[in-house]
């Protein structure tokens, strides 16, 4: 199986869902079977035991201090 980090899946995932959205029609079984797909691979996000590779508590401190300087540089 090919190792993908969790961004990546979770790009595989939004991909399926909009495929399964745009040409599959509800009636279809294979909307169930994009369903179950797109199950697994949330699983596997959430078994994956692997640190985000995005930090997002740093990336709200830099907006935040961001967002200050910018207000700060208006007045």
């Amino acid at each position: 199986m090919i190792k993908l980090s969790t961004e990546q899946m979770r790009d595989v995932i939004n991909a399926l869902r909009h495929y399964q959205n745009h040409n599959i029609s509800l009636s279809n079984p294979r909307f169930k079977e994009f369903d179950l797909i797109v199950a697994t691979v949330e699983n596997a996000i959430a078994a994956n035991n692997e640190t985000p590779q995005f930090k997002r508590k740093a990336y709200i401190e830099w907006a935040e201090e961001s967002l200050a300087e910018c207000i700060s540089a208006k007045n």
